[in-house]
């Protein structure tokens, strides 16, 4: 049921002329509600809530507001649900993790906890996700951990359990034991409900990133929830996002998986198998398009499948199609996409097995140098820098002499420092790396640090 008095002030403001007519408005309107607050006995629920209303949305329109917070506190006690609602929303606007007024309200979240209440139970959940701190999570986890694990708690409880949990357990790791909980918690895991699963992979992904411990059987959960989505494509229509099956909950289980040491093939064969099929899938069915929101949604499920793949090195034999895939991603136009492509392609040349694989895209990356964008420009001077060797320093070293007459004064530095590092790694011939270093010194002289020219003075003294 709308309020008229809350309405009729809502029109009032949007009707005001000019600033100072609002600034008016609202100083009237602050006047009266504190007056009727001043005499709390005469003000039934309807009109506490009506005045909060108004209150919160004058703080929404950027006024400063300095009472009513103990209204708003009362309000959370009420039986209705309306009443509670407002009382919540209020107390997250302007209350702040650690005021004190907080602690007034603890007793009043935790009843709502215990209530059986479902729509309580949430309102309470989404409070202390807002504002929670250290001492909510001293007195609370243990009831939200209950809900959570509760066999008769509905999937939309569920879900803001184990978010409101991960909170909890962010500001005290004292507050639960997650090891006394694994197997419970990946039981869960059996639910259909696809944006249930999210929240529990956010929960475990939040345990697991403090300690592993206890979660042994999480990666073969994960690989079997990737199988039923991107496989077996078990899933409804609501879940795709252009035309991509639940892409946040990918991306978590795919991170999920390098928590833990890799699959050993000896050990893990079926296993692997079942994430090669994934893997592969995914990077055989990623593509660039005209849709900025598919584009972005398919490349992050793909370079966490890049990362995964590196994770687990040799034992895919996916290497080599990652290698390929990035080679194509960083000859297009899209910057983002060439940005992550030159970034994921850095961490793939510390990889033994992928330095043949990078050098055939060698040209191109020396050409993304050139680039008009800074930031690539300086992924593209990392990845040259990486994937130097014996094999093709003197080409190296000779493309970046000829970049660092034209490169960026906030790049120039760092390219001196990587020249000379790769020139004195695979100097071969004294006389060679010497001229290299005069070169340096001829081109970029004020970038040149003290300790290079000390070098270059030192090998030819010693001569």
């Amino acid at each position: 049921m709308a309020m008229r008095g809350l309405v009729v002030f809502i029109s009032d403001i949007r009707n005001c002329q000019s600033k100072e007519a609002e600034q008016k408005r609202i100083d009237k309107e602050m006047a009266n509600i504190r007056q009727k607050f001043s005499k709390p006995a005469d003000l039934n629920g309807y009109q506490r809530k009506k005045y909060v209303w108004k209150i919160l949305y004058m703080f929404m329109l950027g006024y400063e507001v300095d009472f009513g917070h103990m209204e708003s506190v009362g309000l959370i006690s009420s039986p209705k649900y309306s009443e509670k609602m407002v009382g919540y929303m209020a107390c997250s606007l302007l209350l702040r993790e650690g005021d004190e007024l907080l602690r007034l309200i603890i007793n009043s979240i935790k009843n709502d906890l215990t209530s059986n209440h479902d729509n309580f139970m949430c309102l309470a959940m989404g409070s202390i996700c807002t504002v929670g701190g250290r001492e909510f999570a001293e007195t609370l986890a243990g009831d939200v951990q209950k809900i959570l694990l509760d066999s008769r708690t509905k999937v939309f409880v569920r879900k803001k359990a184990a978010l409101t949990l991960l909170r909890l357990y962010r500001k005290n790791q004292e507050c639960c034991n997650p090891a006394e909980i694994a197997s419970r918690v990946l039981d869960l895991l059996d639910d259909s409900n696809l944006g249930l699963l999210t929240s529990l992979v956010n929960l475990i992904l939040g345990f697991c990133a403090f300690s592993v411990e206890g979660w042994d059987e999480a990666p073969r959960r994960a690989v079997g929830l990737l199988t039923r989505v991107v496989v077996n494509k078990e899933y409804s229509n609501d879940y795709l996002y252009y035309g991509l099956p639940s892409p946040w909950l990918q991306i978590r289980l795919l991170r999920l998986i390098t928590y833990f040491p890799p699959l050993e093939r000896d050990t893990d064969g079926v296993l692997i198998d079942r994430l090669v099929t994934v893997l592969q899938l995914i990077i055989s069915k990623t593509e660039v398009t005209k849709n900025v929101n598919k584009n972005n949604a398919t490349h992050a499920v793909l370079f966490e499948a890049i990362q995964l793949i590196i994770h687990m090195g040799p034992s895919t034999d996916l290497l080599p199609q990652a290698v390929a895939l990035l080679g194509r991603f960083i000859s297009i136009r899209e910057a983002n996409i060439r940005y992550l492509g030159l970034e994921t392609m850095s961490r793939l040349s510390q990889h033994p097995d992928c330095a043949g694989d990078i050098k055939r895209h060698q040209s191109t990356i020396l050409f993304s140098l050139k680039d008009a964008d800074v930031s690539i420009r300086r992924r593209a001077l990392d990845l040259v820098y990486s994937m130097c060797d014996h094999d093709n320093c003197r080409e190296t070293i000779k493309e970046l002499l000829t970049y660092l007459a034209n490169a960026d004064f906030a790049l120039r530095e760092e390219l001196v420092l990587k020249i000379a590092i790769l020139a004195e790694r695979f100097a071969d011939d004294l006389a060679w790396y010497v001229r290299v270093v005069l070169q340096l010194i001829q081109t970029a002289g004020e970038q040149v640090s003290e300790e290079i020219w000390y070098r270059v003075v030192q090998i030819i003294t010693n001569e």
